[in-house]
C-alpha cells in the first residue's frame, strides 16, 4: 500500500526514532560541554523577516501559511522558517538588552523548505545549529576553530555511538577568496554570479560539462578557464603551504582572505593537538555556501567514503544579517554551523538493522500468581535507573518471549513460583540463551 503522509515529511519507526533520539541527545550534551546556550524559536516568523536578506533566492524556499489559526488579518503575514539564522538575527534583536556578548546559543528545531523532495533532501528537517554572536567589528577568528572542534568531537562521539564505520573529512575555504577571484577575472557581476554558481555544482555537473558551459555559453576564453581550474582544482591540508595560495589572485580581499583563513587553521590544529581530536581537513576552493550573506570562513564535512552524500554539516562566517532587518543594527558579527542530522540518520538506517534498537533492557515476565511480586521487583530496577518492561497479561510463555525477541529486548526476566520460594530471580540472556540467578536484595 502507497504511503499515506506526505513526501519529503521523513517520518520513523519506533526503533529509527530510537536512533534519533539518541543522536539529538549527543548533540546537546557536546554542544553543552562546550558552553553554548539552548534558546528555542517559533516555528513561524514574519515573511518581511524571513525575506528581509536575498528576497529571490528565499521566496524559493519557503513553506507558505495560508491560514493563521482564525483571524483573517494574519492571512499570508507569518511564514514558516526555512533556516534557523534568520531567526537567531531576530532574537538577537529582540532580546539584545538582556544578552551578554558574545552570545553562545544552540537550537535543534526542525526547518521547512517548499522545494521539490529527493532522496537526502526533505521538506522537514532538523537542524541543529550553535553559533556566537557579538557587537562590534572584532573578529574573533578563535570561534571559527573552536565551532570546528566542537563539530568533530560531536561527530565522533555519534560516530562511535553508532558504529559508524567512517569519518568526516572538512572542506574548508573562505568567502573573501571566491568573491576577490571573481572580481579579479570578470566586471559583470552577472556573469560572476554565474560561474560562482556553476562552481558550486561542479561535482554534480562533471568537469567537461563545466568547461563546455564556461565557454559555450558563458562566452569565457580559454586563458580564463584554465584560471578558474588553477583555482578551484587548489587543495591542501597543510597550514604551511598555504602562502602558495596567495599567487592565484593579488587582490588585496584576497590576499585577506588568506591571512584570515590561515589564522583559522592555525588555531584549529592546536585545539586538535590539545583535545587529542583526529580528523581530516582541506583547504577546497569549490566551497561556496550559496547565499550572499557568508563572508569569511565557510566549510563544508561529508562522510569520507560517501562524498556523494551531500554535506553532513556546513558552517559559515557572515555579517551585517540584522542589519537587513533592522537598518539602524549594523553592528553584529558570527559565526555557526549547522548539522544535518537527517543524512547521518539515513546512513544508519541504510547500514544497520535499525529494529534491533529498543529502549527497554529488561521484559518481566507475567504470571499470574506472582504478578503483584513481578511488579515490586521490577520497581527495583527502575529506581537503579533500569529500564524495564512488564509484559501485560499471563499469556503463553512462548508469547511473551516472541514478544521480547520482536522488539530486541535483551534480557528477560523470570519470577514464578518457585524463584519466590528460592528467594531469587533469573535473567535470561536473549541473544545467548544463558541463565543466571540473582539472590533477591543483592
Amino acid at each position: 500500500m502507497a504511503e499515506l503522509r506526505p513526501s519529503g515529511f521523513p517520518e520513523y519507526s519506533p526503533s529509527q526514532q530510537l536512533i534519533f533520539d539518541k543522536l539529538k541527545w549527543i548533540i546537546e550534551k557536546n554542544y553543552q560541554s562546550f558552553w553554548y546556550t539552548h534558546i528555542q524559536t517559533p516555528a513561524v516568523e514574519r515573511n518581511s523577516v524571513l525575506l528581509s536578506k536575498n528576497w529571490e533566492e528565499t521566496g524559493k524556499q519557503i513553506f507558505w501559511l495560508y491560514w493563521m489559526a482564525q483571524w483573517k488579518d494574519d492571512l499570508k503575514e507569518y511564514w514558516l522558517h526555512f533556516d534557523l539564522t534568520v531567526p537567531f538575527a531576530r532574537y538577537t534583536l529582540d532580546w539584545e538588552n538582556q544578552l551578554a556578548f558574545p552570545f553562545k546559543r544552540y537550537q535543534i528545531q526542525p526547518v521547512w523548505r517548499g522545494e521539490r523532495a529527493q532522496k537526502w533532501r526533505y521538506r522537514e528537517f532538523y537542524q541543529c545549529d550553535i553559533d556566537v554572536i557579538w557587537k562590534w567589528e572584532k573578529k574573533y577568528l578563535y570561534y571559527d576553530a573552536e565551532i570546528i572542534a566542537t563539530l568533530w568531537k560531536t561527530l565522533e562521539d555519534i560516530f562511535n555511538s553508532c558504529e559508524i564505520n567512517d569519518i568526516p573529512v572538512f572542506h574548508i575555504s573562505n568567502k573573501k577568496l571566491i568573491k576577490s577571484f571573481l572580481w579579479s577575472i570578470t566586471s559583470d557581476e552577472e556573469q560572476a554570479q554565474k560561474i560562482s554558481n556553476l562552481i558550486d555544482k561542479i561535482n554534480k555537473i562533471w568537469e567537461d560539462n563545466f568547461r563546455a558551459t564556461l565557454k559555450d555559453d558563458l562566452w569565457i576564453s580559454d586563458e580564463i578557464i584554465s584560471k578558474i581550474f588553477s583555482f578551484i582544482n587548489y587543495k591542501s591540508n597543510s597550514v604551511e603551504e598555504l602562502d602558495s595560495l596567495k599567487s592565484l589572485c593579488w587582490v588585496d580581499e584576497y590576499q585577506n582572505g588568506v591571512e584570515e583563513l590561515k589564522e583559522v587553521l592555525w588555531c584549529l590544529s592546536h585545539l586538535k593537538d590539545s583535545m587529542w581530536l583526529s580528523f581530516e581537513w582541506a583547504v577546497d576552493l569549490k566551497i561556496i555556501r550559496g547565499l550572499d550573506y557568508y563572508t569569511g570562513t565557510i566549510f563544508e564535512a561529508n562522510f569520507k567514503s560517501d562524498e556523494w552524500l551531500w554535506s553532513i554539516c556546513w558552517w559559515w562566517r557572515y555579517e551585517n544579517l540584522t542589519w537587513y532587518i533592522d537598518p539602524k543594527k549594523n553592528d553584529y558579527c558570527w559565526v555557526g554551523w549547522s548539522i544535518g542530522i537527517s543524512r547521518i540518520l539515513w546512513k544508519i538506517f541504510d547500514e544497520k538493522e535499525s529494529s534491533k534498537w529498543t529502549i527497554a533492557d529488561y521484559l518481566f515476565l507475567n504470571f499470574e500468581d506472582t504478578f503483584m511480586d513481578v511488579i515490586n521487583l521490577s520497581a527495583n530496577f527502575i529506581k537503579d535507573w533500569k529500564s524495564v518492561e512488564i509484559y501485560p497479561e499471563s499469556e503463553k510463555l512462548w508469547k511473551q518471549f516472541w514478544y521480547a525477541d520482536k522488539k530486541w529486548i535483551p534480557y528477560v526476566i523470570v519470577y514464578w513460583a518457585w524463584e519466590k520460594e528460592q528467594g531469587i530471580y533469573k535473567i535470561k540472556d536473549m541473544k545467548t540463551g544463558e541463565e543466571k540467578q540473582v539472590k533477591i536484595g543483592k
